[in-house]
């Protein structure tokens, strides 16, 4: 198990849409490369830590059989989020992480301890992007879970192959028998 380091990078990959629509603001602002650059790059560094943590637990992680009684997808939020992250992109001109990286790192700082509070987990864009849903699932004891699967699942009372990333948090990894 992860655990506190793989929810912080969960939480921070969450936050890449952000940072790439705030390169994308200032290169349609017209700032300079040295501007808008770091922005991105640090989107993309985001993006391949999210696919490289997912790909170690997969093949690194102790694995566990995992029996779901019930599934619920919980990534259909995914909308709310992204007008959510884009609100201060629309509200003014001033809100364009530009000048102020005081503001910037603040902003940023409560979006990632709201998701972090809140368990919100199932939102993850990157993750989305790369083919991953999210499953609010229950164990066969009614204890509610995170799954994170590539499969679609469509059927509940099956056993999943799963490594645990943290607390209540799991990747599907395959099934035992569907």
């Amino acid at each position: 198990m992860l655990n506190t380091f793989a929810k912080f990078l969960l939480v921070s990959t969450s936050l890449s849409p952000l940072l790439g629509a705030v390169a994308v603001n200032q290169f349609a602002r017209g700032e300079t490369v040295d501007r808008w650059l770091p922005w991105l790059v640090v989107a993309m560094l985001l993006v391949f830590l999210c696919w490289a943590l997912l790909t170690y637990a997969a093949k690194n992680v102790q694995t566990q059989a995992f029996p779901i009684r019930e599934f619920e997808r919980n990534d259909k939020e995914v909308l709310a989020f992204l007008v959510t992250y884009l609100l201060p992109f629309l509200s003014t001109e001033k809100m364009g992480f530009g000048g102020e990286w005081l503001t910037s790192a603040y902003v940023l700082l409560i979006i990632f301890l709201v998701i972090a509070h809140a368990g919100a987990f199932h939102f993850n864009p990157v993750m989305g992007l790369l083919g991953y849903h999210f499953y609010a699932v229950k164990d066969t004891q009614g204890v509610s879970h995170l799954l994170i699967s590539k499969t679609e699942l469509h059927r509940p009372n099956l056993e999943v192959q799963t490594v645990r990333l943290a607390t209540n948090i799991y990747l599907h990894i395959g099934s035992a028998h569907a």
